[in-house]
């Protein structure tokens, strides 16, 4: 008999995850806004119910792929909530990136209601969720992740942090900081290049058969120099790099390169940028540089 799961947040990665699940087998129960989206979940073959609470109810184990903070701690613990139609049978798996704060509190509220927590943020993009090789971080006790496993494992691979959830969270927000400030870095070579009036392809070209290359700054790179889009937008790079700010103030830890980038995300998000893609990031140095009229 095909397991039934629940996927709450049909955005770009919760979809590709929700099509992977349908094509092998998996019935699945979701929830969405937008009804764009519904209609491809429902095309794909999931069943579309009204709120986080009919997911619940209807599935066991339940991924969570929602934006933010916010957004996790109302599908979870609303009045129309997961903890508001769980059953014994009830797991949560939590693959959004939030703060860690607001990801312990979402934890303790399943706990005292008797439901598994999983706090189980991913790196990786749609892409790497059909081909199997997603990077799962996951938290949580032992016996749940193995649990869970088989259903985690359709998408990538898993790393296990430890027991306690949070853990996974602060291990996504340290990657999130080299994706963050190498989107930056990229954009400033890229401009600088230009500047200099040198061929910013073959720059990059260099750079990225080099040392300084990474598969990030390839790929950055190519998608800013062609204009075409990138994984995520704007907004979430800048809720992210946030989310790392926040952990060094926590810790009393200067982070001075981090903190420099994050004014490129907060200047794109005062341009109007949120919903841009991450490779129009360049904008804001071309803005800075442009001759006063």
């Amino acid at each position: 008999m095909a397991e039934t799961i629940g996927i709450i947040g049909l955005g770009r990665m919760g979809m590709a995850a929700a099509k992977k699940y349908l094509r092998l087998g998996y019935k699945v129960m979701g929830y969405a806004r937008r009804p764009e989206v519904i209609k491809e979940f429902t095309s794909a073959g999931g069943v579309a119910l009204k709120n986080s609470k009919e997911v619940a109810e209807k599935s066991g184990k339940i991924i969570v792929y929602v934006l933010n903070d916010q957004q996790v701690i109302e599908v979870v613990t609303g009045a129309d909530g997961i903890l508001a139609g769980c059953h014994k049978d009830t797991r949560v798996i939590c693959m959004s990136t939030i703060d860690q704060d607001n990801l312990i509190w979402v934890a303790e509220q399943c706990q005292k209601k008797g439901v598994g927590f999983i706090d189980c943020p991913v790196t990786g993009g749609p892409p790497r969720i059909e081909a199997g090789t997603l990077t799962i971080i996951a938290a949580g006790p032992k016996e749940l992740i193995e649990e869970c496993r088989t259903l985690l494992e359709v998408q990538g691979k898993i790393t296990y942090i430890g027991e306690k959830p949070g853990l996974g969270q602060l291990v996504k927000h340290c990657n999130q900081l080299l994706v963050s400030t190498t989107l930056a870095a990229t954009i400033e070579v890229i401009t600088l290049a230009k500047k200099e009036g040198l061929d910013p392809r073959l720059v990059c070209k260099v750079v990225g058969s080099g040392i300084a290359g990474s598969d990030w700054f390839r790929f950055l790179s190519a998608s800013i120099l062609d204009n075409a889009p990138a994984v995520g937008g704007l907004g979430q790079m800048w809720k992210d790099i946030g989310l790392v700010i926040n952990d060094a103030r926590r810790v009393n830890l200067p982070l001075i390169v981090t903190s420099a980038a994050y004014q490129y995300y907060l200047a794109a998000i005062s341009m109007g940028l949120e919903k841009a893609e991450v490779h129009e990031l360049v904008k804001v140095l071309e803005r800075m540089i442009e001759p006063l009229s």
